[in-house]
């Protein structure tokens, strides 16, 4: 049986993705089973197809549709469809939405919290990758959800920012789900599918291209009510994600940098051409709390960094006493307070040895995501440096 979600993946295969043609075939069918029954001689007829959708509509059928769907949900994925329940308005609202969306994950509520999107250059400093992960811990923290792209960089940075704040997190990918994509970042995409989502609208195993990571940014600024931009050179693509944000009325933020900063050149132009400059997660979340009235202003000054929270105050947690191995007697102690409970009793056991991520976690009982979040905080402070493959060892 051909479910209706199987006409909307028969439709993106076909149109690609980025298409605008949606709404037009819409405006002349009361509905895509109806537009698919109609035919290809009908499909000529309206003169909207180039010749390579035409093919693409008529040898991909609805029947191969309901394989992929099938076959995701299978994995464990959701697919969804502006039909679905729990596809975002916000997003239906945009230009041109995506016909299908494969979710890993429970995607969060963004027409209903505030969503802001974090994204900046790959080739990011140590100061940006650490404003990067302060903001988003902030926003998680005050109950925003953080949208970034699990590149490297910035958006590593922000996707840990709000993991370690145990908020939510999207991951929206350019490329399907199962693909083998910087396979560095596979545990924390795990952890983001645990505790948010991971978002695409490829199926499966498709590979990323130099077109597609383009293409997907208009789905991270159309699930945001804004997007910040941390670290960008004067040509990144995101600039595309911002540019993007304005056309589809989203705000655009921008973190100063100094012009002795590489990567300067784009956010400096940002805040040039009308990018709203910001340094903490007050003034990011300000001008939403007229449209998010659960939201309530916490105790302190704007100005000096005060939140907004949605999310009911956590539980403390156990302290854990933090054993010192000999082989780390000769290594620099951390000052008391410089760094979070988690962070120190991971850096007790680094040190010059390489640890992979497995062996981290036996020896300090934490989850994945504390885990990565913990050794995301040394690295910022300079206690580890990660060599790729899950192996960490002190700096």
């Amino acid at each position: 049986m051909i479910s209706g979600e199987a006409f909307w993946v028969w439709l993106q295969h076909g149109l690609g993705s980025g298409s605008s043609k949606v709404r037009r075939i819409l405006s002349g069918c009361s509905g895509l089973e109806e537009f698919w029954k109609s035919g290809p001689q009908f499909w000529r007829i309206l003169g909207i197809f180039t010749n390579r959708e035409l093919g693409a509509l008529e040898q991909f059928t609805p029947e191969d549709a309901q394989g992929i769907i099938e076959q995701s949900q299978q994995l464990g994925h959701r697919v969804l469809t502006p039909d679905s329940e729990g596809y975002p308005r916000c997003l239906w609202e945009i230009h041109n939405p995506p016909c299908a969306l494969y979710v890993k994950g429970e995607l969060p509520l963004v027409d209903e919290q505030p969503a802001i999107a974090m994204v900046g250059t790959r080739d990011a400093t140590l100061s940006g990758r650490k404003i990067a992960f302060s903001l988003s811990y902030q926003l998680a923290q005050a109950g925003a959800i953080v949208i970034s792209g699990g590149a490297r960089g910035i958006d590593t940075a922000a996707h840990k920012g709000a993991l370690q704040a145990q908020g939510k997190t999207v991951c929206v990918l350019g490329c399907g789900l199962e693909y083998p994509y910087l396979m560095e970042n596979a545990q924390l995409r795990q952890c983001i599918a645990e505790s948010g989502a991971l978002v695409s609208e490829y199926p499966l195993k498709t590979p990323g291209s130099k077109v597609a990571f383009p293409i997907r940014n208009r789905i991270i600024s159309g699930l945001s009510s804004g997007i910040v931009v941390v670290e960008a050179a004067a040509k990144s693509g995101s600039l595309i994600t911002a540019d993007l944000a304005l056309e589809q009325g989203r705000d655009v933020f921008a973190v100063p940098c100094g012009i002795d900063n590489p990567v300067s050149g784009g956010v400096n132009n940002l805040i040039k051409n009308g990018a709203v400059p910001v340094s903490s997660a007050a003034e990011i979340l300000e001008p939403y709390l007229h449209r998010f009235p659960q939201m309530r202003q916490l105790s302190g000054r704007a100005d000096s960094g005060a939140l907004f929270s949605v999310v009911p105050e956590r539980s403390p947690q156990k302290k854990k006493s933090i054993p010192l191995s000999p082989m780390n007697s000769d290594k620099p102690k951390l000052v008391h307070g410089e760094a979070s409970d988690d962070a120190a009793l991971v850096d007790s056991f680094l040190t010059g040895e390489a640890l992979h991520l497995s062996v981290l976690g036996e020896k300090t009982d934490l989850s994945p995501q504390r885990l990565l979040a913990a050794l995301t905080e040394l690295e910022l402070l300079g206690r580890a440096r990660a060599l790729g493959g899950g192996r960490y060892l002190a700096q």
